[in-house]
């Protein structure tokens, strides 16, 4: 009786976690770029399937064991007096029944996300073409620091990161977490992406374009205030520099208009710009605290194309700015 419950129990949990099938939508003009986001969502829909059947041979022996378990408890409990009605026994099997789901899932869970960063995030970095996704490595945040981008903090995470050549400009793109020094009370001083950009030619200036309520509170040492005919963004930014007229060349219009893009997406806040010589560094926040490069539940493949297009729309939101310096 026990175990039949538990196995109903079981039923119940897989049921409700069941993907629905996904809906084959028509393709958008980023999918029909030589089919492969097509392709892509294919292969993951693959490894979504092979994930749940895993989940589904696990549970099956796993939900009654622990049912189980929690059926000995019970009965060991009832044996020494303690108390307990039908009320208390349903209780300890559903429980049993969870924590049975629950250890199925898990190490699922993070062998698709696994899965999901190491086949699917190179291959759709590749469509952008000579860019390859990598573990990050752990940016040096000095000068960032040194121009007043990032205040003090503490620990720093750097998970993803996109690296290659665009437009025939090096760039890497780092999924970056910056810890508050007082981190159980406060939010991250940053959370999103940061993008280094190596120039063709030295600006031979220091350039920075900080959002105003940065800028009010950090003004720049050293560097003067240099107006950018662009209203929106002169509305939007305070601009430094060692240089203003270098500063006026490197901020052009085309720059100046995909940087403001970036920050309108909705995903992101508006990003901040460092220029030191040849190197460009833009920080773009994240608007939600979501990892970028995660997939949805491998319980949920409706929403794998949504997911893939719109970090797909992201990152070509950020390549763009390369354009703007070419």
């Amino acid at each position: 009786m026990a175990l039949l419950i538990a196995a109903v129990g079981g039923g119940i949990a897989l049921k409700l976690s069941e993907p629905r099938a996904p809906q084959m939508l028509a393709p958008t003009p980023s999918e029909e770029a030589g089919g492969e986001m097509r392709a892509i969502l294919t292969d993951l829909e693959g490894y979504r399937q092979d994930v749940y059947q895993q989940v589904v041979e696990r549970s099956a022996w796993r939900i009654p064991a622990c049912a189980g378990v929690g059926l000995c408890v019970w009965t060991l409990l009832a044996l020494v007096g303690a108390p307990g009605g039908a009320l208390d026994f349903a209780l300890v099997m559903i429980f049993g029944g969870l924590v049975g789901y629950i250890w199925s899932t898990q190490e699922q869970s993070r062998e698709y996300s696994r899965v999901y960063r190491e086949r699917v995030m190179p291959r759709l970095a590749a469509s952008f073409g000579e860019i390859t996704w990598r573990n990050a490595v752990m940016p040096d945040l000095t000068r960032l620091k040194s121009e007043h981008v990032f205040q003090s903090y503490g620990e720093v995470r750097a998970t993803n990161e996109l690296a290659g050549t665009y437009r025939g400009l090096p760039i890497n793109i780092v999924e970056l977490k910056i810890m508050n020094p007082d981190e159980k009370q406060k939010p991250p001083v940053f959370d999103g992406l940061l993008i280094d950009i190596d120039l063709r030619r030295d600006t031979g200036a220091t350039t920075t374009a900080l959002s105003e309520p940065a800028a009010s509170a950090h003004r720049p040492n050293g560097k003067q205030r240099v107006e950018i005919m662009e209203s929106s963004f002169e509305q939007a930014y305070d601009v430094y520099s060692t240089n203003p007229e270098a500063a006026r060349a490197l901020l052009n219009p085309e720059l100046t208009k995909r940087l403001m893009k970036l920050g309108e997406r909705g995903d992101f806040g508006r990003p901040t710009l460092v220029c030191s010589g040849s190197r460009l560094t833009v920080a773009a926040p994240k608007i939600e605290g979501r990892p970028l490069f995660e997939p949805p539940s491998f319980t949920k493949p409706e929403d794998n194309r949504d997911t893939l297009l719109k970090l797909r729309g992201d990152i070509e939101a950020v390549l763009r700015l390369a354009d703007g310096l070419v």
